[in-house]
């Protein structure tokens, strides 16, 4: 049973080796404080995460499954914030409400980075409760919450950009002065970190490995907001233009019902929650290619809102009950195939049993700088190099901002020392004489 679970669910990942990105993220939280904060501002992301990550393994540990319990207390953080959305918002019942959390709880997306050690779970989360605050009209629950959020991932400068616009447009002149004001002044703090990345210069406008965005794929956005679908991931793509063409419909049902008849300024925000963000980034993806569905992991919590209030808007049972089903059928059918096909390399394994064979004087190579971040957590007292590769060519994106120019190697150590070669999942153990 214990073994179904751990490799057949969604656990699975919970117990599954760090890739690249987790490895970073633990190797970040380890700096100290101000190299840390330094490192972070070289790189891609605020120092948010970094930082709390660094406090709960103070307390917790460095095992995987204590790193990536931190996401698994955000994503229910998530779940915490929607009932409150479903029931103190649209005032669904706390049965109805408890119930429609099933489905963001067999979400693809959502729970496949519940067991992440990266930021994104907690990105959901602030952006879940920025909507939240702005729909209860708590502006200064809003105003730290956007502090929180900017600090945490640049995309949600969008999601704060986009409530503003919301806000300009829809919002009596009370309302503005009453979410604007608290919004400015604790900006001000964000200000030292806007100097600090003048200094650091991190990689805006250096090349990134997202594809550029697709007209085919405009059709299938619901679909990929919905499940995660990433190009070159895993494969199951057939089944994307149906749960399209369910989720469009469900909120095409949904709008009618509730524009013209009431909450209208919710369902329009739900509306750029869930699809709008996501259609400009799509459409900017055209000249900078940024669009990838993780970034995105707060939309696909505002679609699965729009759906659950849409749902709420079709008179007939047997038809609600129809479009529910559909979304779990679908749901599941995406949650499986991930569980089955996207799967982490056993990195774990193949580290471990290096270890095991070491002596003191033994160095390691990874010929792939993908591995370089996971042999050093996995073989923190060791020494790891890249091998046949230089400083010059790896791209930013592999966290070289963690990388030193030693960490090179292009000859063999002499015997009696040897390296331990790693090619993938499999390595040799060579020297020269």
């Amino acid at each position: 049973m214990m073994h179904f679970l751990f490799t057949k669910t969604p656990l699975a990942y919970f117990v599954a080796s760090f890739w690249r990105d987790e490895a970073f993220s633990y190797l970040m939280a380890k700096l100290p404080l101000h190299t840390l904060l330094w490192s972070t501002a070289q790189d891609a992301n605020p120092p948010l995460y970094y930082l709390l990550l660094k406090v709960w393994m103070g307390f917790f540990g460095s095992s995987e499954i204590a790193i990536r319990s931190l996401s698994l207390i955000f994503f229910w953080a998530t779940l915490y914030v929607v009932f409150l959305i479903l029931n103190d918002v649209f005032k669904l019942s706390e049965r109805k409400s408890m119930a429609y959390l099933l489905l963001f709880i067999i979400n693809p997306l959502l729970h496949y980075y519940a067991f992440e050690a990266r930021m994104y779970s907690m990105m959901a989360f602030f952006a879940t409760l920025l909507f939240y605050a702005i729909m209860k009209k708590n502006y200064r629950l809003y105003a730290y919450t956007a502090l929180f959020a900017l600090f945490t991932h640049y995309f949600l400068i969008l999601v704060i950009a986009f409530q503003v616009l919301f806000a300009l447009l829809w919002f009596t002149k009370t309302e503005k002065k009453q979410l604007l004001l608290p919004l400015l002044k604790v900006s001000v703090w964000y200000i030292p970190w806007i100097i600090v990345l003048l200094f650091a210069r991190p990689p805006v406008g250096q090349s990134f490995w997202i594809l550029t965005s697709n007209l085919k794929e405009l059709p299938l956005l619901p679909a990929i907001i919905f499940t995660g679908y990433e190009k070159g991931t895993w494969v199951i793509y057939n089944y994307l233009p149906h749960l399209s063409f369910v989720v469009i419909g469900i909120i095409a049902v949904g709008i009618y019902f509730h524009v013209f008849h009431q909450k209208k300024r919710y369902v329009l925000l739900l509306l750029g929650w869930a699809l709008g963000i996501p259609l400009f980034i799509f459409v900017l993806s055209f000249w900078k290619p940024v669009f990838l569905p993780r970034y995105l992991i707060f939309a696909t919590v505002g679609l699965l809102i729009l759906l659950m209030v849409s749902i709420e808007g079709i008179k007939n049972r047997n038809i609600r009950i129809g479009a529910i089903a559909l979304l779990v059928i679908f749901s599941f059918i995406f949650a499986t195939a991930q569980v089955l096909l996207r799967v982490k390399a056993p990195l774990k394994n193949t580290f471990n049993s290096i270890k095991q064979q070491m002596l003191k004087t033994d160095v390691v190579y990874v010929t792939n700088e993908y591995d370089f971040h996971p042999a050093q957590y996995y073989l923190p007292s060791r020494k790891v190099y890249i091998y046949k590769k230089t400083y010059e060519e790896l791209p930013w994106f592999v966290g070289k901002v963690l990388i030193d120019k030693g960490s090179f190697r292009t000859s063999l150590p002499i015997y009696p020392e040897r390296a331990f070669i790693v090619n993938d999942k499999t390595y040799t153990i060579r020297s020269s004489r």
